[in-house]
């Protein structure tokens, strides 16, 4: 019985080194609380500056999109303007087809104040 005794005693003695080592041991390991503080607060100051910066982008961009509406107005204004100026063109160029010699000639002589024959 007395060895059964030691050997409690031992595996006892064993256990509370072992704890007493874990106990002053995982009171030397601290965490830099404050570091990572500091490094939270500058990535933050970061991350806010990044979200600045977006929002000038995007003010940018709608600034952008509002002048190619603009300007997309204007093309789309001056094509409607010459379909018209080509429509008429055709127009005239098709009635002039239609003149007789002679309504020709009276449109020029009128126009220039003389006549195509000289005699």
């Amino acid at each position: 019985m007395k060895t059964n005794f030691n050997t409690q005693n031992i595996l006892l003695l064993l256990v509370l080194l072992l704890v007493g080592y874990n106990i002053f041991t995982t009171n030397t390991i601290k965490t830099d609380v404050k570091g990572y503080k500091d490094k939270i607060d500058s990535i933050q100051t970061k991350v806010d500056s990044a979200k600045i910066i977006n929002v000038k982008i995007d003010t940018k961009i709608d600034s952008v999109k509002e002048n190619v509406v603009s300007i997309t107005k204007e093309i789309h204004h001056i094509d409607n303007t010459i379909t018209i100026v080509k429509n008429q063109t055709n127009e005239k160029a098709n009635s002039a087809g239609k003149f007789s010699n002679a309504e020709l000639e009276q449109f020029f002589s009128s126009r220039y104040n003389k006549s195509f024959y000289t005699y």
